[in-house]
């Protein structure tokens, strides 16, 4: 028999499997990556006044060419790394110029050729500058020394240098020269493939190491809280750096060196403001808080998981209260499943496995709550939930609305009394509550959040504009006064948007077509008054055409004739035709002019008296003439 046997007088304890993780202290070095450093520029700046005079015999003086003139000497590193730590400058020939102190301006009077003695009294030699050559003059000036000593940043990933001024320099060049500081000289930085300079140190000492799988992952945090840096950091790749090897974090800019004390992988020294990036500071705030949180919630859900256990623990003692009442239910509960027979016996229970045997249902008449089943031709019952043979079993009343209901094989069988297969399946109840909580990381908290990373350099720039604003200022007064600027450091295009851009654009369409509508009012004004003297003049062209057709044809519909000036032209050249013909013919049948009187105009015209001296003006006719004008269809048919 397959027994297992269960005391009846308790439950053990919970055996639950933490997260554990490793811890101990080592020593870190916690480095940032650094984009800006600093570099100690050396600046001189000589301005030479000059004037030169000629002298002569007895020690007069008189003017020369290009006798007075200020220009920038040239200082080489030698000389303006000595003027800065021997406070002493040499000029020309003999001419040295002491007590220069750092970061200061003087201004010294000096004789740059010849002598000149208390008595008036001058000795001229030769004198040479970039400007010319002289014989027998005496050179006086005025030296202003300029020497200033300062630090300042130094972009790494481009190699620029930038000045006080605004000058933007090459670092590897090792000098420039500055507008306003003059010559400009700085030792140039110790070059390595490691690029030891390229990092800054945030914190060196111990932190706490914690080692662990968490998520089914192995990782590894080191953490610190103190009173001046908290951080929490999960170590991920690994970069190897000169025999160093850098351990990656969540914060790309962010690394984590673990070594023994004294063999560090840089030295601790002052960070560059340029570098203390505020953004970096807060992601790795958030980086700690979603670790802290973390934390906690871990050890929530333990609590929550040793209370359910707790709760499990008591579910189990009630569990073992059914062994001296229903000990087949207590195996059944027990096991979760039937098969089982339980056997009180003292203080312990024993649950035996019963062997599974091949059974075929049995058909009655009577009705039974267990399952009526032949074994090996032996007429058994089966008990429900627990499925162990009996001999005997229960009669129950058969019903068709409530009958014996058995599962055999995921199939649901009545039995009232012959079985038959369920049509429809069963209610099962089915707890409510169910584990549905889970860790949900925040996800690359210390490198993106509620702007991007354009949104961020905007910021950054917005918050770092203070601090260029005296450079661009300077630059562009540089610009407006003719001075040279500096390439890359300004440009109009950031000055206009493409808002401004279009409105310029609209302004300036809307401006010649304005241009365009006034050139159009003012011509049509002047079509309007040239409109209306046509009009004036069409009048009375229309009043002298009437007139003249009045004259030739009479009152009559010809009269109409007069609003076309081409008719009118036509209707009196017919008329001036006809009167021609009528002079030829003017000799006609006398009984046919007086029958045409009625209907016709008589135009008389004494040439005599038009002419009284009777001289001959032109063709004469010494008769007097008459014209007969008829109407157009006569002439038209005499045509």
């Amino acid at each position: 028999l397959n027994v297992t046997t269960v005391s009846l007088l308790g439950v053990r304890d919970c055996e639950l499997k933490h997260q554990s993780l490793k811890t101990s202290d080592t020593h870190i070095q916690l480095l940032q990556l650094a984009e800006y450093n600093y570099v100690e520029v050396i600046q001189c700046k000589v301005e030479i006044s000059r004037v030169i005079q000629y002298c002569g015999m007895h020690s007069h003086i008189s003017a020369v060419a290009n006798a007075r003139l200020e220009y920038l000497q040239e200082v080489s590193r030698v000389k303006c790394y000595h003027a800065f730590q021997e406070g002493t400058f040499s000029i020309g020939l003999g001419g040295i110029v002491t007590k220069l102190k750092p970061n200061t301006t003087t201004v010294h009077s000096i004789l740059l050729a010849g002598t000149i003695n208390h008595d008036g009294t001058c000795k001229g030699t030769q004198f040479s500058d970039p400007y010319g050559t002289w014989h027998n003059v005496v050179v006086d000036g005025t030296v202003r020394i300029s020497v200033k000593s300062s630090y300042v940043p130094v972009h790494l990933n481009s190699g620029k240098v930038m000045l006080r001024s605004g000058t933007v320099c090459t670092l590897s060049d090792g000098f420039c020269i500055d507008f306003d500081d003059g010559y400009s000289y700085w030792k140039p930085m110790p070059t390595s493939s490691c690029n030891f300079h390229q990092y800054n140190v945030l914190y060196e000492g111990t932190a706490v190491k914690m080692n662990g799988i968490m998520d089914t992952i192995h990782q590894t945090i080191y953490t610190l809280v103190s009173q001046d840096t908290t951080f929490a950091l999960t170590a991920g790749g690994s970069q190897a750096v000169c025999g160093y090897t850098l351990l990656t974090t969540e914060h790309p800019k962010l690394f984590i060196l673990e070594a023994e004390k004294g063999n560090t992988f840089a030295e601790r020294r002052d960070i560059p403001v340029e570098n203390l990036d505020i953004f970096t500071y807060v992601n790795s705030k958030f980086v700690y808080v979603e670790k802290h949180i973390r934390h906690q919630m871990t050890s929530l859900y333990r609590d929550v998981i040793q209370q359910r256990c707790e709760l499990e623990k008591e579910v189990l003692k009630n569990t073992l209260s059914f062994a001296t009442l229903q000990p087949d239910e207590f195996a059944y509960r027990l096991m979760k499943g039937p098969g089982y027979m339980a056997v009180t016996a003292g203080e312990a229970v024993h649950v035996i496995k019963c062997i599974p045997v091949d059974v075929i249902v049995r058909r009655t008449k009577e009705c039974y709550i267990e399952l009526p089943v032949t074994v090996r031709n032996t007429s058994l019952f089966i008990t429900p939930k627990s499925h162990v043979l009996t001999k005997m079993g229960t009669i129950r009343e058969c019903s068709y609305e409530l009958p014996t209901l058995y599962r055999i094989e995921d199939t649901w069988i009545e039995l009232i009394p012959e079985p038959r297969v369920r049509r429809t399946s069963l209610q099962q109840l089915q707890p409510m509550t169910s584990m549905s909580w889970n860790y949900l990381t925040p996800g690359p908290l210390a490198s993106s959040g509620i702007y991007s990373q354009a949104d961020l350099d905007k910021i950054r720039d917005h918050i770092m504009f203070p601090a260029e604003k005296p450079a661009l200022l300077n630059s562009m007064a540089r610009g407006i006064t003719g001075h040279v600027m500096p390439d890359d450091t300004m440009s109009i295009y950031n000055l206009l948007d493409e808002a401004s851009l279009n409105k310029i654009a609209e302004s300036t369409a809307k401006r010649i077509w304005g241009g365009f509508i006034t050139f159009g009012s003012a011509t049509a004004g002047v079509f309007g008054v040239l409109l209306v003297v046509r009009l004036i003049k069409l009048a009375i062209d229309t009043m002298i055409h009437g007139y003249a057709l009045h004259s030739a044809y009479g009152c009559s519909l010809y009269v109409l004739g007069a609003i076309w000036s081409s008719l009118t032209h036509l209707l009196l050249y017919l008329a001036r035709g006809t009167a021609k013909r009528s002079h030829t013919d003017g000799r006609a049948d006398p009984e046919e002019q007086r029958s045409s009187e009625p209907v016709e105009t008589v135009l008389s015209q004494s040439l005599s008296q038009n002419n009284p001296s009777n001289q001959p003006t032109s063709p004469q006719v010494t008769d007097s003439e008459t014209i007969v004008y008829t109407d157009l269809q006569k002439r038209l048919r005499e045509y």
